[in-house]
């Protein structure tokens, strides 16, 4: 039969009819399709097949799907701005990393098909994946292969993702966008992440940020995070903090220091911190600011003391250093008004910085000293220089005034600001070392901005007493208390029988264990042997650390070391007198 003939029986039935309603007219077609007429009049005599109809009807899917994706996004649009609640984070906020570990943890970042891999090279593996893995405490130990079984960490992609939380929908968006930085500076990109859900109110998603702070803090309850400024360009215009590293908090009872000072500082501290503090300090007219001083020889604890204090009440440490080129008094001050409410904020070697006493009378012999001095380019005078050259010249500008303002970098008065000025942070505590507070200016350490110095010695009988003992103790005290002889290293390395990789000790079989009383026994003679206050803390502790597995063997090499180190500390004072 004829093909034409045929369409006209068609087009004479209903259901002709309507198929001819789909198949658009060819004047149509050509004005979207050029050409379409020759074609479709070419397929049409060639193969007997009319083409119209199935254009048509492509043509009317795509407009119908395009109509559609036009409504729903203008419907998600009516109900993202009046039927979703939002609460928006950038990548500098604390909660940042916390949220985004929580969806990675959950199903909807387990199952998610767009991840992103977090692998750093050279990082230590976490505690949660090495407790997963064996090692033969009698092999060598070789971290390249060890580490290469740790596998990264997945986390979201950038793009939207949809999870229920107590019985309630949410959804997680995680995007990019590009940060607003002035025209000298070169474009870069910063990270966001939303929290939405159905409905008016935020309430929903403030509960669940709740539930993941809290479940941030229980994951991360034995570490304490160390913040650094961040660089110059960036502390400009974003936040002033960065997260630098986390390391295992430190117990209280691992720094060596007189048990009434340190019952002392803690009840201080805690004291302060109670949230019944902010409020007797305001009735009464004072600042709510505590200062301390720890001040000793080096080696002594002081910095060891300070992450102690901070594991032991929960606190993120802010570590500033005043030797630091590209930091003004401007900054400082911003430094200090973006600390949270409760933290501690570290100034290491405070005496270092320059801020000597204004006003201090030297005599004749102590200046012809100090000249002598003066000839030589300390680590001081090397920062000094490195300031004017990164400045420019240019002047602290944060609260200096008089003659500090001539000085680059941070003076004592912009310092003195920023610490207890009118528009200076409270709710810090504020921790500032130094090994010789005699050069201290008696205005940086008036009460009202240190309120408590801790002394730190060189080690009493009692301490090294005390480092022995706790350095070969068990981890855990369940029973006699026990220390476990380990593994040391022959004469050549390996084992007797020659085996690779196999070391054995010296005097005891493998698993050989100390009971506690042996333990302080040994503790007794140790701390007989090393005269008091002669070594520092830390001496003590890198002479045991270096045969951690065999307390014998320290009391055996104990003699020596301490006549040697007493020899080389008394060459070095008499190369220090002649000079």
């Amino acid at each position: 039969m004829d093909i034409k003939k045929l369409r006209l029986v068609l087009n004479s039935t209903g259901e002709a009819g309507n198929l001819s309603q789909l198949n658009l007219a060819p004047n149509l077609l050509e004005t979207f399709i050029p050409g379409y007429g020759l074609i479709s009049k070419f397929i049409l005599d060639t193969f007997g097949f009319d083409i119209g109809v199935v254009v048509s009807a492509g043509l009317l899917i795509f407009a119908t799907g395009t109509a559609w994706k036009y409504v729903s996004k203008l419907a998600w649009t009516f109900l993202n701005q009046y039927l979703v609640a939002s609460v928006y984070f950038d990548d500098h906020d604390d909660l940042f990393p916390s949220v985004l570990a929580w969806i990675a943890d959950q199903r909807v970042g387990r199952v998610a098909r767009r991840l992103k891999a977090v692998s750093k090279q050279g990082s230590s593996p976490e505690e949660d994946d090495v407790g997963e893995m064996d090692n033969d405490p009698a092999e060598l130990f070789h971290f390249g292969r060890w580490a290469a079984k740790v596998p990264p960490k997945y986390e979201p992609y950038f793009g939207s993702y949809q999870f229920t939380f107590g019985y309630r929908f949410f959804i997680f968006e995680r995007g990019k966008r590009e940060k607003s930085s002035s025209p000298w500076q070169p474009r870069s990109e910063e990270e966001h992440i939303v929290l939405k859900t159905f409905g008016w109110s935020t309430a929903p998603i403030k509960a669940l940020l709740v539930h993941i702070k809290q479940w941030s803090i229980e994951r991360e309850n034995s570490i304490t995070v160390i913040k650094r400024p961040q660089s110059k360009e960036i502390r400009r215009y974003q936040g002033a903090w960065s997260r630098v590293t986390s390391r295992p908090s430190r117990p209280m009872e691992t720094v060596v220091l007189d048990p009434e000072q340190k019952e002392a500082l803690i009840a201080d501290v805690n004291e302060y911190l109670s949230p019944a503090s902010p409020r007797w300090y305001a009735v009464r007219g004072i600042p709510y600011r505590r200062g301390y001083l720890f001040y000793g020889p080096p080696g002594t604890g002081k910095s060891s003391l300070s992450f102690a204090l901070a594991g032991l009440f929960g606190l993120n440490i802010f570590v500033i250093s005043l030797l630091e080129p590209t930091l003004t008094e401007s900054d400082l001050m911003q430094l200090f008004n973006n600390l949270p409410r409760r933290c501690i904020v570290l100034l290491e070697d405070i005496d270092t910085a320059g801020l000597a006493r204004e006003e201090e009378k030297l005599d004749d012999t102590t200046k012809d000293k100090k000249e002598e001095k003066d000839e030589k380019f300390s680590a001081a005078d090397l920062a000094k220089e490195l300031r004017k050259t990164a400045g420019g010249g240019r002047r602290g500008g944060g609260g200096g005034g008089g003659s500090d303002d001539l000085k680059p970098g941070i003076s004592l008065s912009g310092l003195l600001n920023a610490i207890d000025g009118v528009a200076s942070h409270e709710g810090r505590v504020l921790v500032m070392t130094t090994n010789h507070p005699e050069k201290l200016d008696s205005a940086l350490i008036r009460p009202g901005r240190v309120d408590m110095q801790v002394a730190f010695t060189l080690a009493t009988k009692h301490q090294t007493r005390e480092i022995f003992s706790r350095m070969y103790s068990t981890d855990h005290d369940t029973g006699p208390k026990k220390s476990v002889i380990g593994i040391t290293v022959t004469s050549n390395g390996h084992s007797p029988n020659g085996t690779a990789g196999k070391l054995l000790t010296n005097n005891h079989k493998i698993g050989e264990a100390y009971t506690r009383d042996e333990i302080e026994e040994l503790a007794d003679k140790f701390a007989d042997l090393v005269p008091e206050g002669k070594f520092s803390p830390a001496e003590v502790q890198n002479f045991l650390i270096t045969r951690k597995k065999d307390p014998q063997r320290a009391m055996d090499d104990v003699a020596l070391w301490r006549d040697q180190l007493l020899e080389a500390k008394e060459r070095k004072s008499k190369i220090v007198f002649v000079q």
